[in-house]
């Protein structure tokens, strides 16, 4: 077995076990972690030694007295247990197991209880005989249901034990009161070793009626004392298609939810009931979803979600949904939400399925990931029109192709989608969620509008985060977002276009200085210079001038904000109109000195 370091490898892993007499670490598996503890109890009934047996009682009665049994519980681990219990002759270690599964009201199989009674008769303990009638007792009232004919092999072992008459009588009213009142009609009915009246009863009160609640309670009766799957599984049929039947009817009120608590709320449910009013309310989802009865398919998703039973990991009992994939009933069940106007039920339900779509054991259809696709689209179009921005960007992040590489979605078609999201946060100036998104999308190759971009590097810039605008401005560089700085970085001239904003245009400086920070301290004994040219647009000409002088002043206040400053000197116009400044070379060395050991990091590339 490999076990998480929090649990004590001596204790669960040796014959000896732990003798520390203060063990930091766990000798009981802790709640979640039950296929740990069945892993360990079937290991230990593997090995077939007397103390690890006695052992593995010590963990079953410690976790089971905190925890109910969920979905890893094995029925079949609890069988084999009791089986090698009572081979190794520990039959008081089988009384703490039953009792505990009394308490959590998972009970063992009649085969084994029968084995118990034989075991304790060949061997003629009279002793165990008060013990084993009162757990006899406890079982058939946690719900153990037996044939007549077990009854009489019972019988026939207390005989062999040669027992009281009062304890034979004990076990005689036992079988006795083996009956069952109609919830209906108040009459006696023996109770029969298939589900088949139960069915029935469903069939001819409950239609006629229209009482789930009761509906509910013979439901329970019926799981009880249903011995066979097969019974069990016809009774879940027929009460899943009776409900599903409401959606033919006009009438108000959904009869799901009332069954639904009455299995619930007012009994003592195991994982099975759970797992059959989550498929149940699948189906029944399913057929109002058909018919457009938006209003009640919500009302069955939101009586799922307060009962807490994720049925995003279940299938629906009747019909198609038996087969539906998982990506498909989520999609039902957020397009339920959607239509009734809840956006958060939508993305609850897609976050409860990890926004699966294709997986090995959830395998889907093209038609399952258009269908994603579109709902997903939809959804993030309603949270941008409500501002909701970091719920769009969310959605968007799981659309079909990012999550799973087997839905064979081109992923660049998403482009539109993100930059539409970008625009709408530049908007409203949130900052973070326009971060986050760029920072998705360059990871994912998905094409950046660069106008976009910019406006993000500029945003930055002037809010102070120069950290996150120069990376942004080196990935913008490296997508060709800017032409090539223009000039030779490395011969002391730069080109910088008018166009740029103040925060651009520091940028630019700052990989110019960088370039050419081996030759700074050399010019300060020299006469050479170096120099930057604000290159116009072409659509900048001389008689249009107010653009360019615009941009001289952000040149100008790019220099200012530099820190430290950094001192532009005017130094003539060239042939094609354009300002040429030199870079006061004191100003220069000094912010090198300064900022050289993170720009190297940065702007050497």
């Amino acid at each position: 077995m490999e076990l998480p370091r929090k649990y004590c490898k001596f204790y669960f892993m040796t014959l000896r076990g732990c003798e520390r007499a203060k063990c930091w670490f766990l000798h009981v598996p802790e709640q979640g972690d039950e296929k740990i503890c069945m892993a360990i109890l079937r290991t230990y009934i593997s090995v077939k030694e007397s103390g690890l047996l006695k052992r593995a009682v010590q963990i079953f009665v410690k976790y089971y007295r905190e925890v109910t049994p969920g979905v890893d519980f094995s029925s079949q681990v609890l069988n084999d247990l009791l089986i090698s219990l009572l081979k190794n002759c520990l039959l008081w270690e089988v009384f703490q197991i039953l009792n505990v599964t009394v308490r959590i009201n998972t009970l063992p199989a009649v085969d084994v209880l029968l084995k118990v009674f034989e075991h304790v008769a060949s061997l003629n303990i009279r002793d165990a005989v008060p013990t084993l009638i009162s757990t006899f007792y406890k079982l058939i009232d946690a719900g153990m249901f037996l044939e007549l004919e077990h009854f009489d092999c019972i019988i026939n072992f207390l005989h062999k034990l040669q027992v009281s008459s009062q304890e034979i009588n004990t076990v005689l009213s036992i079988k006795s009161r083996y009956v069952f009142k109609d919830l209906f009609y108040n009459d006696i009915y023996l109770v029969p070793s298939s589900g088949s009246s139960f069915i029935n009863l469903c069939k001819t009160h409950c239609k006629e009626k229209s009482d789930w609640t009761k509906l509910g309670a013979l439901y329970i009766s019926a799981r009880t004392g249903c011995e066979c799957f097969d019974d069990l599984e016809k009774l879940s049929l027929c009460i899943a298609k009776i409900l599903t039947r409401d959606s033919e009817t006009d009438r108000p009120g959904v009869p799901f939810c009332d069954f639904a608590d009455a299995v619930i709320k007012n009994s003592q449910p195991n994982e099975a009931d759970r797992i059959f009013i989550g498929r149940t309310g699948i189906s029944v989802m399913y057929s109002y979803h058909k018919v457009l009865q938006w209003t009640k398919g919500r009302k069955v998703l939101d009586k799922l979600h307060e009962l807490q039973i994720h049925f995003t990991v279940l299938k629906g009992l009747t019909g198609a949904e038996r087969l539906a994939s998982r990506c498909q009933i989520v999609n039902k069940a957020a397009e339920i939400f959607l239509k009734t106007g809840s956006l958060d039920g939508a993305t609850w339900v897609l976050r409860e399925s990890e926004w699966t779509t294709n997986a090995p054991l959830w395998p889907c259809n093209k038609v399952d990931i258009l269908s994603r696709h579109n709902l997903l689209c939809t959804l993030a179009r309603k949270y941008l029109s409500r501002s909701l921005y970091r719920q769009a960007f969310e959605v968007l992040q799981n659309l079909p192709g990012f999550q799973n590489h087997s839905d064979t979605v081109d992923v660049s078609q998403y482009s539109c989608l993100f930059n539409k999201l970008i625009n709408a946060c530049f908007e409203r100036k949130n900052l973070g969620v326009s971060s986050s998104a760029v920072d998705f999308m360059l990871s994912k190759n998905i094409a950046i509008d660069f106008f976009l971009l910019r406006g993000l590097i500029t945003a930055l810039g002037r809010s102070s985060l120069w950290s996150k605008a120069r990376t942004y401005y080196k990935s913008a560089l490296s997508l060709g977002c800017y032409p090539l700085l223009q000039g030779n970085l490395c011969h002391k001239l730069l080109m910088i276009p008018s166009y740029l904003s103040e925060v651009e245009m520091l940028l630019a400086i700052e990989i110019f200085l960088v370039s050419n920070a081996s030759d700074i301290q050399s010019l300060m004994t020299t006469s050479q210079t170096l120099q930057i040219i604000l290159k116009r647009c072409e659509d900048q000409t001389v008689q249009n001038n107010s653009d360019y002088q615009a941009a001289v002043k952000r040149l100008i206040l790019a220099a200012r904000v530099s820190d430290p400053k950094l001192f532009l000197k005017h130094m003539t116009m060239n042939v094609n109109m354009e300002e040429v400044y030199s870079l006061e070379l004191t100003s220069a060395l000094k912010w090198l000195q300064e900022n050289m050991k993170w720009a190297g990091k940065v702007w050497l590339f």
